[in-house]
């Protein structure tokens, strides 16, 4: 009998076939990367829904929506402008088995018990809320559920109105805008709608533009280099500090009126060289966010006062009747300036 001799590939129909399968995966790793975004941003959609319905639930069972945090100490200790909400007896009430004060803690922890969380809303020790990582507080778009060396992080935050004052941690104070806002009064600093905790909160039938027309809660702007690791805490001044109690700034609360000026370098990490752009505080897509660094290059922390987010073409909101919208990046200053606050009397709407 002859013996059938079997021929092998030769080099060329070898590279031929690497070359038509390299092709392919080109060809297929777009799609499977967009239906992976779009799987994510429903989700991300998802979150801010519960978030807006644990708002209205809130509302219901106590009047008003949830306050936005403040920073200070209980009544009858030594007061602190910086940064946080402390109770100096915090040690001496867990070690009792009794809750610390947390008065001024944000939104965020006041919806624990409307999104099925009151083991973290009730939990004894302050450790142990600062480390929870709250799924639905994440977008998966821009990072996984985890807590970053003791503390978790949160992509929303909640609508704070046209201008934003930092700290103020005084009942009467207004402070002052920064950033190139005008000068802030008692009038503009509280037309939004989560306040600091030490003014009167906003009750839904105070939206005198409407619900449907005001914005509630959105993502957080944040450049993908800034983003809290395990690695790193987080040196953005948006995502540096603990979900549910970073005082009343912009790690919890953002606005949407007036423009912001700042280094900018196409995206890259920009140095002291870098030219500085002025641009309306409308949504804007994570990569044109701020990520400055000095002559060493190492990070400078900076604090950025609007929204925006890691899906290509817009940012993912709530709005006070508890719509889900996604806004494009495209969106006119005036109109977003308007559903930014709640009692403007502006005729203009999002309806997208």
């Amino acid at each position: 009998m002859r013996s059938i001799k079997r021929g092998a590939f030769t080099l060329i129909e070898l590279l031929v076939v690497i070359a038509i399968i390299a092709v392919l995966i080109g060809l297929l790793l777009p799609a499977v990367q967009k239906v992976r975004e779009a799987a994510s941003r429903m989700q991300c959609s998802n979150h801010l829904k519960q978030i807006g319905l644990a708002f209205h639930n809130y509302a219901s069972v106590n009047g008003t929506l949830p306050r936005g945090g403040r920073d200070g100490r209980p009544s009858g200790q030594p007061t602190q402008n910086c940064c946080n909400w402390t109770d100096n007896n915090q040690a001496k009430s867990n070690a009792a088995g009794v809750k610390d004060d947390r008065d001024g803690y944000s939104w965020r922890y006041w919806i624990l018990p409307y999104i099925e969380q009151d083991n973290v809303y009730n939990a004894i020790e302050r450790a142990t809320v600062y480390n929870a990582a709250i799924k639905i507080y994440y977008c998966p778009s821009r990072r996984d559920a985890e807590s970053y060396s003791g503390s978790a992080r949160c992509d929303y935050n909640g609508n704070a109105g046209s201008y934003f004052s930092n700290g103020t941690p005084t009942d009467d104070s207004a402070g002052s805008s920064g950033n190139g806002s005008p000068a802030v009064t008692e009038t503009n600093t509280f037309d939004g709608v989560v306040l600091r905790s030490n003014v009167a909160p906003v009750a839904l039938n105070r939206i005198s533009d409407g619900t449907s027309n005001t914005l509630l809660v959105a993502e957080k702007w944040l450049h993908p280099l800034r983003v809290a690791t395990a690695a790193a805490s987080g040196n953005d001044g948006g995502d540096n500090e603990v979900w549910c109690n970073a005082g009343w700034d912009e790690c919890i609360v953002r606005v949407g009126a007036g423009t912001y000026s700042y280094l900018y370098n196409g995206g890259q990490p920009a140095g002291p060289g870098s030219t500085t752009r002025t641009i309306p505080r409308t949504p804007r897509p994570d990569i044109e966010a701020p990520c400055v660094v000095d002559a060493a290059g190492k990070p400078v922390t900076i604090w950025n006062q609007q929204f925006g987010g890691p899906h290509p073409g817009g940012v993912n909101t709530v709005f006070c009747d508890g719509s889900v919208r996604t806004v494009t990046f495209s969106v006119d200053a005036a109109t977003w300036a308007a559903a930014c606050t709640r009692n403007g009397n502006e005729t203009l709407s999002i309806n997208n």
